[in-house]
């Protein structure tokens, strides 16, 4: 793991222009989750400028990654949808993210032996200190007794001025369940850049680096308890097992991992869900299953290009799930794809995003000692799991983030091997 303020990287031009505007990139993702105006706006001038400079490269990868029949998918889609308005506007959901995976995918800066996509996984670990240190100072003061004497001061007032019940934290992040994908992509990128550092056994690494990224790990996994979050929890703990297997050789790691796994169920037990007790029928009874089912009618009935993006909400009959008068998406990617955009849309969504996905976790079985690589693998991991119950590609930092190490991992992916890279 290299230092923070690497020169070799910020030497380098992202354009070629003799500039160097990685300073730009790593500003726009660390500001995004706190100011996303700004970081969103960053983010655009870097890829116009992207997009005016190497215009021809950037179309020739997103077509020969499949980009471009997606496009053409989500566009015959929109044709046919129920409520076209919404369907074409939607796609900003998407076609942008297409265009962030081409300009990170040619931009010869970001490939090894630069350092650069090793400098923003880790500025994104350490950018989430605030979030999660705010989503335990939230949860802690939302104890009824707590609550009862603090409400009315004006420093917590953030605390309470929310539209969602129950004893969940949201971290300054809208809702509790943004946060809790927020942090699950922090997370899986600390234990990748934790692990990959033990497996590779650095002795130049900066301890106190090393350190910090720890504590802000350790914070991530508290953030996203706090933030009551099911579906966050379950993807926080398969993580959390995918490595301490990647570290199993070293003893300490299972016994920390015992502790950790040991906190969690102890503090579901005491503290339970956001206030709900610890039941099987908070799993039984939940109100996606009822969503599914909607979701799984919706497709039987336009199979091939779906009700268009958006149409599941519009088709949504009110209080068809309980206490929901309005349900935007179906709580599972897959079902909100197929609904929205048909089945052979899909598809072909799996094969373009699983065919860079795979090629990550095929170079990382052949160059173990990818610390980078290993980061964003678990990175975007996170992001799968969570999309198995949650749909949050509608929050454009959580959308930026998710692509981001998409692209990562196509760049590290392909990349000639080396050991320098870290």
């Amino acid at each position: 793991m290299v230092r923070i303020n690497s020169a070799k990287s910020t030497k380098m031009s992202l354009f070629g222009a003799g500039l160097s505007y990685d300073w730009l990139w790593l500003a726009a993702l660390v500001v995004l989750p706190f100011a996303s105006y700004l970081g969103l706006a960053i983010l655009v001038v870097l890829m116009l400028t992207a997009l005016g400079r190497r215009f021809h490269p950037i179309r020739q990868v997103l077509w020969q990654q499949g980009y471009g029949l997606l496009t053409l998918g989500l566009l015959i889609s929109a044709c046919f949808a129920a409520n076209p308005g919404d369907a074409w506007l939607q796609l900003a959901n998407f076609l942008p993210y297409f265009l962030l995976v081409g300009v990170l995918s040619t931009a010869a800066q970001f490939r090894p032996p630069s350092t650069t996509l090793t400098t923003i996984s880790q500025a994104i670990v350490l950018g989430s200190l605030p979030f999660s240190t705010a989503a335990l100072i939230e949860y802690i003061v939302r104890f009824p007794g707590i609550a009862a004497q603090v409400s009315d001061w004006r420093i917590f007032q953030w605390v309470f001025d929310v539209s969602f019940v129950g004893h969940r934290a949201h971290g300054g992040l809208s809702h509790p369940n943004i946060l809790s994908n927020y942090l699950i992509v922090v997370l899986g990128i600390g234990l990748g850049l934790l692990v990959g550092e033990l497996r590779t056994r650095e002795q130049d690494s900066s301890l106190k680096l090393s350190a910090i990224i720890a504590a802000a790990t350790g914070l991530a996994g508290i953030g996203i308890f706090c933030s009551s979050s099911r579906n966050g929890l379950i993807s926080a703990v398969i993580l959390l097992l995918i490595a301490g297997y990647l570290a199993r050789r070293r003893r300490w790691v299972w016994i920390l991992g015992l502790v950790i796994v040991s906190a969690m169920v102890t503090g579901l037990l005491f503290l339970g869900f956001g206030g709900r007790s610890l039941s099987l029928a908070l799993f039984t009874q939940d109100p996606r299953v009822a969503a599914w089912q909607i979701a799984l009618d919706l497709i039987q009935q336009r199979p091939l290009v779906g009700w268009g993006l958006g149409g599941f909400s519009h088709q949504y009959v009110p209080f068809s799930v309980t206490n929901h008068e309005r349900l935007f998406h179906p709580h599972n990617l897959w079902l909100y794809l197929a609904c929205d955009t048909g089945i052979p849309t899909m598809l072909l969504f799996c094969w373009v995003i699983g065919r860079t996905y795979v090629a990550g976790i095929r170079r990382l079985m052949a160059d173990c000692c990818n610390t980078p690589l290993l980061a964003y693998s678990l990175g975007f991991t996170g992001c799968i799991l969570f999309s198995l119950f949650d749909v949050t590609l509608f929050d454009a930092r959580i959308n930026v983030l998710s692509w981001f190490l998409l692209a990562g991992i196509g760049v590290l992916a392909h990349s000639k091997p080396t050991h320098a890279v870290r």
